[in-house]
This record gives structure tokens, C-alpha cells and sequence, in this order.
């Protein structure tokens, strides 16, 4: 038995409003001053045992943290394992943070051999994803989190996520 796509649909559209009006009635119950400050998610822990991220173990010698794990990382977009983090053409990645989340650029920093390290945030969302384009053109999602307000400043959150040096 095949399932009707019509129904599926219905379903899918009924449940992200259902979604949608909690997130809503949640976020709108915080005050200002019970918000908490921004908060990191991670989705790295089986690269870097004992850490929640790869570059929270390297110490204070490298100044961008290891971010020749991502350099590894052979399969990207759909073709990628959900154990690993991340990464896909830089385009999409963008395109995906951009059309879903409502993140655009906040400030690039270009590093050596055509890298960079980005964030992008949203002031809709309230998320924020600090990106790690490689010098073969895909990106890498580094750190995500929520808590972004307008006008914060997108490069003392990446010093404090420790993407850029203190």
C-alpha cells in the first residue's frame, strides 16, 4: 500500500503549524530578562572524544582551532553520515541557512589558502551558524546556536565560541 501524497501533506502542514504555534507561545512567554545568553548546540561528538566540539581540546596553539577535521570530511550534503558534522558546496549551505532559517551574513574573516570562517544569524530566528568554508569550496557548519537578538555583535560571539582569538 502506497500512502497518498495529498494526505501526507495535509499531515506535514497540520503539524508544522501545531509546531509553529508552540515555538511561538514558548518564545513569547520569556520576558527580557529571563532570556538566557546565546547558547551553542553541537553535533560533534564521536570526532573529538571528551569534547563537545573539535576545536574545544586543541589549546591555545592553534588560533582557529583544528579545523583540518573538517578538511577530512570526504562525503558531503545528503550523501553524509548524521555522525559527522555538516558540510556540503558552499552555495547550498548558504542557501540552505538563508531559506530556512533566515540567517544572512554577519561578518567573514578571510583565513590563509582561500579558508574562511563565517557567521551567519538571524534576527527572525534568533539562531546563528558559524560556517568553515575549505579552500575546495565546501562549507562546514563549525558551531550553531540560538539566542541572536539584533544588534549583537557577531565577532565577540565567535571569540567567545572561540572561532577567533580573545
Amino acid at each position: 500500500m502506497t500512502p497518498d501524497p495529498k494526505k501526507l501533506s495535509a499531515v506535514a502542514a497540520v503539524m508544522a503549524i501545531a509546531l509553529a504555534g508552540s515555538v511561538s507561545m514558548a518564545v513569547s512567554m520569556v520576558g527580557p530578562r529571563e532570556a538566557a545568553p546565546l547558547a551553542r548546540t553541537s553535533v560533534f561528538p564521536q570526532v573529538s572524544a571528551g569534547a563537545d566540539r573539535p576545536m574545544d581540546d586543541v589549546g591555545p596553539d592553534l588560533r582557529w582551532g583544528d579545523l583540518s577535521v573538517f578538511d577530512s570530511i570526504s562525503e558531503i550534503g545528503a550523501e553524509q553520515s548524521p555522525d559527522v558534522p555538516y558540510c556540503d558546496h558552499r552555495r547550498a549551505l548558504l542557501d540552505t541557512l538563508d531559506h530556512d532559517f533566515a540567517e544572512k551574513p554577519r561578518v567573514i574573516t578571510p583565513l590563509e589558502q582561500n579558508r574562511s570562517v563565517e557567521l551567519w544569524a538571524s534576527d527572525i530566528m534568533g539562531t546563528w551558524t558559524a560556517v568553515y568554508t575549505r579552500a575546495d569550496g565546501v562549507a562546514c557548519v563549525i558551531s550553531s546556536g540560538v539566542g541572536w537578538e539584533k544588534g549583537d555583535n557577531p565577532v565577540a560571539l565567535l571569540k567567545s565560541e572561540g572561532l577567533l582569538p580573545a
